[in-house]
């Protein structure tokens, strides 16, 4: 194997963490760029999903077909069908008619993807920073620093890209210090029963949350300790089953969380808002049932094991010799309350934000929005200052701007696709040199200033011809009318519709293209030539919207203005949108 990760030899990608959303990407990279190098760094010893919460017979949320790559590639290796054969159960699979599988199977299919890919992972490694590298002139490497938590070694390592997917952290109450009787969701069967070993005993519980996890261990504690008596802790009336019509879980599907990034600030928050049940603060329906006939079997008993503090806000919460001291609030007026419990669960979710220690030195160079979180494009890179030019990418950290589905499993294959696209072209041939094959090699870049005039050149022009090589070796040219919408992306989004029977997606689809648009006289030859790289997305109608990230400009500039009165420059702020579709894209 090459030598990689050196200042002169740098892996392509670096991934931080080896759980789903990196695993589905090394399969991405694998199918889409199997030339780029890359390198997952995992803390753990051995591939873990969620293992705190496999409760005995706990099934998925969703159809086995959301793997990590069915709906991008059928014919991938990497199916979780593909898996259920290698096991040699596929037959008995398929006789179960069930189509969502244990969390505990989903596990283990995890667990054998990652067992293919052992060869570019680093286990028990602990990363400890990202810093930007300078190169040249610019900050265009990242150094990895980690620890190696088997022998205490430090490691670094060069990329030219992070991806990090290391997850949410546990969301705690301020002041609470979990230990083995007051603890989160996310350390519960490695914690919980260790410390409650006796079934029989007339334990009192609580567990605060009102969400698929604080169903499940209340579940649990009325079934595992059949004397113990559970308080559950909700901000609302009740338990809420979980949304899963058909119609509002196609905003999970790929082309409406692209349309969703598409949408304004406040739209995205009215549109996230009226889809929350669908994933907020809800317990799927079975769940719900299972739990009901528990407290109805109670009642045919003649006991009440079930006490719901509704309307309820936990304010504070302590271990004190090995009782837990809970102090509730009321949010609708009730006044405060304590209890005092054996154990305390706090099922209250996850919070995602990026280390700031692990990335102090790369904090800096980073755009924010108003609310100071990181702001993501569409491919799910942060974007930066300019002198940063090394990418760094995010998974699960950008549910504001690309909608609910973005810390979930559903768009896995999605994103992995547009990230590997992303990074394979820009360390590509194309990238390096600035060519399209075929092409005469552009003269330097111009400065800033000159871009904004190349791009009003291109603003005024109906249409424009776009030129591709195709990912499979057929030149393809066509002539699409074309917006530029000067916001989206690092230098600018081209955006245009094309006729969906007309369009053979090898050509178009992740690959670098060549748009040229005319300059100066109509029997003029001078032409704006840009370059970058084409998405495609299907609308309704039959239709196909391309989309290209913008690379680069080149081209004749126009004589200087005489007089400054007009609108223009980069400080143009009603540069025409991308077109849209009404209604739902499906």
């Amino acid at each position: 194997m090459k030598n990689l990760g050196t200042p002169d030899d740098p892996y392509d990608v670096i991934g931080l963490g080896f759980g789903p959303s990196n695993i589905a990407l090394a399969i991405a990279a694998q199918e889409i760029a199997p030339d780029r190098g890359c390198l997952f760094l995992e803390r753990s010893p051995d591939t873990r999903w969620h293992p705190a919460m496999l409760v005995d017979g706990s099934r998925m949320q969703i159809s086995f077909l959301k793997d990590l790559v069915s709906l991008r590639n059928l014919a991938s290796p990497f199916t979780f069908l593909a898996y259920t054969k290698a096991k040699g159960r596929l037959e008995k699979f398929v006789n179960l008619s069930e189509f969502r599988p244990t969390r505990l199977e989903f596990e283990d299919y995890l667990r054998w993807v990652a067992e293919q890919f052992s060869d570019v992972v680093c286990h028990h490694t602990e990363v400890t920073s990202v810093t930007p590298v300078r190169e040249e002139g610019e900050l265009s490497l990242f150094r990895v620093t980690a620890t190696d938590t088997a022998t205490g070694a430090i490691v670094e390592y060069h990329t030219r890209n992070v991806v990090h997917a290391l997850g949410g952290l546990p969301r705690l109450p301020d002041g609470v210090t979990p230990g083995p009787n007051l603890l989160h969701s996310s350390a519960f069967l490695t914690t919980f029963p260790p410390a409650f070993t006796d079934p029989d005993r007339a334990w009192e519980f609580a567990v605060a949350g009102d969400g698929q996890s604080a169903g499940e261990i209340t579940t649990y504690m009325l079934d595992r300790y059949r004397n113990a008596r559970v308080h559950l802790i909700l901000p609302g009336y009740s338990l809420r089953a979980t949304d899963n019509n058909p119609f509002a879980n196609e905003q999970f599907f790929e082309a409406n969380a692209d349309d969703f990034y598409s949408r304004s600030q406040a739209n995205r928050r009215d549109y996230a808002a009226s889809l929350r049940t669908t994933n907020y603060g809800v317990v799927e329906a079975g769940a719900l049932d299972v739990l009901y006939r528990l407290v109805y079997a109670d009642e045919v008993r003649g006991r009440t094991r079930l006490v719901v503090h509704d309307g309820s806000r936990l304010v504070r919460a302590r271990s004190e010799d090995g009782v837990v001291r809970i102090g509730i609030d009321s949010r609708f007026g009730a006044g405060s309350s304590t209890l005092e419990v054996d154990g305390l669960v706090l099922a209250t979710g996850y919070r995602r934000e990026l280390d700031p220690a692990m990335y102090s030195a790369v904090l800096p160079y980073l755009d924010t929005d108003d609310d100071g979180w990181p702001v993501v494009s569409r491919e799910h890179r942060v974007r930066t200052t300019e002198e940063l030019t090394a990418g760094l990418y995010v998974q699960g950290f950008a549910e504001a701007t690309h909608g609910l589905g973005d810390t979930l499993l559903s768009l896995l294959p999605f994103r992995s696709k547009q990230i590997i696209t992303a990074i394979a072209k820009d360390g590509g041939m194309w990238a390096r040199n600035g060519a399209v094959p075929g092409a005469e090699q552009p003269a330097a870049p111009p400065d800033e200033r000159d871009v904004a005039a190349l791009a009003r050149l291109v603003e005024g022009c109906d249409a424009g011809t776009l030129v591709t090589a195709g990912a499979d070796g057929y030149p393809a040219v066509t002539r699409v009318p074309f917006v530029l919408a000067r916001a989206d992306g690092r230098h600018g989004m081209l955006c245009g519709v094309l006729d969906r029977a007309d369009v053979r997606r090898s050509a178009w689809d992740g690959v670098k293209v060549l748009a040229v648009f005319p300059a100066g006289a109509p029997d003029s030859a001078a032409s704006v030539e840009v370059r970058g790289c084409a998405r495609l997305v299907d609308l309704d109608g039959g239709r196909t919207r391309i989309e290209i990230e913008i690379e680069a400009f080149s081209g004749p500039l126009p004589a200087p203005a005489e007089s400054d009165d007009h609108d223009g420059g980069e400080e143009r702020a009603e540069s025409r949108a991308a077109p849209t579709e009404t209604g739902r894209q499906s």
